[in-house]
């Protein structure tokens, strides 16, 4: 009598993990991973998490699962749920870079940073195809970049070229009948560039950096050195970052010279936002303020007011192109009130700009853009013509070339024509550049 019991809960157990054993084979069964699988391809990742997440404890453990799982889990949001998927293919796939290269993003996305930078460097020692490599690089620069939220870093470019300049001195073709000579019309010339950045971040609190960067560009030119340019910029502020944005502000100062002689000073402040909307696109904006002083042409003395926004978006497709835009709203204001300068100087302005980049390798990428800037002058001329408000539109399309030789160097080669068409007939020119540059990154 004493063993009835024991016979009935025994039973009872073992009809429980029959049943349980039942439920599992059933749920395997109704698991379509092609059903997944064609979400997964669609980018419909939200989708294809929630549609896994329902056989997760029957089918955690395959690879093949795991796989889809983890990757559907990281791109909708739950990183580190993706991250123990992923672990576990490496358990039994050790030698599978796509999965290790998933697992060093979710790292990344988690901030483990130090973790996301050894399975990166592990994936590029086992020679990846161009794709994972370009992605692999990527992601180390911005490992690179988050890391100097913690300690203090310097960086920077030298960048030496070359090129061909159609108008050196962007001025018309055209004599106007005497109105002007023949040495104030378009001159074309051969140039040389040296250039130059350093940066110096210093992190004082926990997202908040001091920043200090200098800037430097020279050009040139073979014949006309009357119009060889130095710019040097100074610009120091802070920035804060949070999860998904950065904020900076920053005062800078500009000295612009011609031929060696100071020709222009500019001053100003600039406050700016980057919002990271996903890991493949993001929103940047900046309001900007200048004061510009010109040492010889004072009706060109100015407030310059603009207002940038900028979008950019990498697409998961073939090439993985990337799109990127910026629309620029502004408003200059002369500092004289001589009609000479309202009608030369003070302007509304507004531009589009539109590009692509093509990634044709992890080494060579291809960029194209297109752009048009409007200028509406709010003086009337007081000289030929007279009488009518200068309105200018200058237009442009550039092509370049970048083959990244390793992470630390790269050439650049890039095509550039611009337009200025004008309602004042001597402002109006055109423009080639072609120049090819050697670039080495710190």
């Amino acid at each position: 009598m004493k063993t009835a019991p024991r016979f009935i809960v025994s039973k009872f157990i073992l009809s429980l993990i029959i049943l349980s054993l039942s439920f599992s084979v059933s749920a395997k069964a109704d698991f379509d991973i092609n059903q997944m699988k064609d979400m997964f391809n669609k980018y419909q990742r939200q989708q294809a998490y929630q549609y896994a997440s329902q056989y997760l404890s029957e089918l955690e453990g395959d690879p093949y699962f795991d796989y889809y799982y983890g990757v559907s889990a990281i791109d909708a949001g739950f990183a580190s749920q993706g991250v123990f998927a992923l672990e576990r293919v490496l358990m039994q796939f050790p030698e599978d870079h796509v999965a290790r290269l998933e697992l060093a993003r979710g790292y990344f996305i988690l901030e483990e940073f130090a973790r996301s930078r050894q399975e990166f460097e592990a994936v590029l020692k086992t020679s990846p195809p161009d794709g994972v490599k370009r992605t692999a690089y990527l992601y180390l620069d911005r490992i690179r970049i988050e890391e100097a939220r913690y300690k203090t870093t310097v960086s920077g470019f030298v960048e030496l070229g070359a090129g061909y300049d159609s108008n050196v001195n962007s001025a018309p073709g055209d004599t106007f009948n005497g109105l002007l000579t023949p040495a104030s019309t378009s001159q074309e010339d051969n140039f040389y560039r040296l250039s130059g950045s350093a940066q110096l971040a210093y992190p004082f609190a926990p997202g908040w950096k001091l920043n200090i960067v200098g800037i430097g560009n020279l050009k040139k030119n073979q014949d006309f050195s009357q119009y060889d340019t130095t710019t040097g910029t100074l610009q120091t502020g802070v920035s804060l970052k949070t999860k998904a944005s950065q904020y900076n502000f920053d005062l800078v100062i500009q000295s612009f010279l011609l031929d060696g002689e100071s020709y222009r000073t500019l001053t100003g402040a600039n406050a700016g936002w980057v919002y990271q909307i996903t890991e493949q696109s993001s929103f940047t904006s900046s309001l900007q303020f200048a004061r510009l002083s010109y040492e010889t042409y004072s009706i060109l003395d100015s407030d310059l007011m603009t207002l940038n926004l900028g979008y950019s978006k990498e697409f998961s497709a073939k090439l993985a192109p990337v799109f990127f835009s910026n629309l620029k709203l502004g408003n200059e204001n002369a500092k004289s009130d001589s009609a000479a300068a309202k009608a030369n100087t003070s302007r509304d302005i507004y531009s589009l700009r539109l590009g692509l980049a093509l990634s044709f390798s992890s080494r060579l990428i291809v960029q194209a853009a297109i752009g048009s800037q409007g200028s509406r002058y709010k003086g009337e001329q007081i000289t030929i013509p007279v009488g009518i408000k200068r309105s200018d539109t200058y237009n442009t399309a550039d092509l370049s070339l970048f083959w990244i030789l390793n992470k630390d160097w790269r050439v650049d080669t890039r095509i550039t024509y611009s337009k200025n068409d004008s309602n004042v007939p001597l402002r109006e020119y055109d423009r080639l550049l072609a120049n090819i540059n050697i670039n080495y990154n710190f």
